[in-house]
């Protein structure tokens, strides 16, 4: 994986000047069976028309897998990664921790202003400090180690099933870079169990608790 992005800006710069081939998306997960545990923002289905409307202008290019509708989430943070299943006391413990770090916390609205790129998949940037602000409060309760010098809150549209050359993808993007998708008010955040091999990461994931905000 290429170096950690530290703004939007920066991310889409180097995807503009990129000589490197894009990178495969699925290369970064273990070939064994393991399971993710990690909180997500799901992303609206009033804003699904208008992903489902750039994914399309992605869908001739073979080597870029579309996510389903299902999958569009904005990701906070992982709990835990394991080759079994976490109990039900151990998932009960990270949603009792993470009601504790975002006590206070009130619903928010996040705003979807642009298309980017970064190493392995084409993104919507996101807009509000929601996100930041509920994974500040994971790392200060020590239920997170996310650097957040490099966390850029984002939704992933399509991933690179292989490595690929960027031209491609620049004639795709550049005219579309400004399209929005809209904004949302966020309420709750989920708790999701994923299968996290790379064979295993897009099957269906499962909801296994939430918070609620206000």
């Amino acid at each position: 994986m290429g170096r950690f992005f530290t703004s939007f800006d920066e991310a889409w710069e180097f995807f503009l000047e990129r000589r490197d081939d894009l990178e495969d998306f699925f290369a970064r997960f273990p070939v064994d069976d393991e399971l993710a545990l990690g909180w997500l923002l799901p992303l609206s289905p009033k804003l699904r028309p208008a992903a489902r409307e750039v994914q399309r202008s992605l869908a001739r290019l073979e080597w870029v897998t579309l996510l389903q509708e299902s999958f569009l989430h904005v990701w906070l943070s992982d709990v835990a990664f394991a080759a079994h299943r976490p109990t039900a006391d151990e998932i009960a413990s990270a949603v009792e921790g993470a009601e504790h770090a975002w006590a206070g916390v009130e619903p928010f609205d996040l705003r979807y202003p642009r298309i980017n790129c970064f190493h392995d998949g084409v993104v919507v940037e996101v807009e509000g400090d929601g996100p930041r602000r509920l994974v500040s409060r994971l790392v200060e309760a020590g239920a997170s180690r996310v650097p957040l010098e490099t966390f850029l809150p984002h939704v992933t549209l399509g991933v690179f099933n292989r490595p690929h050359e960027p031209a491609l993808l620049r004639q795709v993007l550049v005219p579309r870079g400004e399209t929005a998708l809209g904004e949302q008010r966020v309420r709750e955040a989920i708790l999701c169990l994923i299968p996290a091999s790379r064979t295993t990461i897009l099957e269906p994931w499962e909801v296994v608790g939430s918070v609620a905000f206000g």
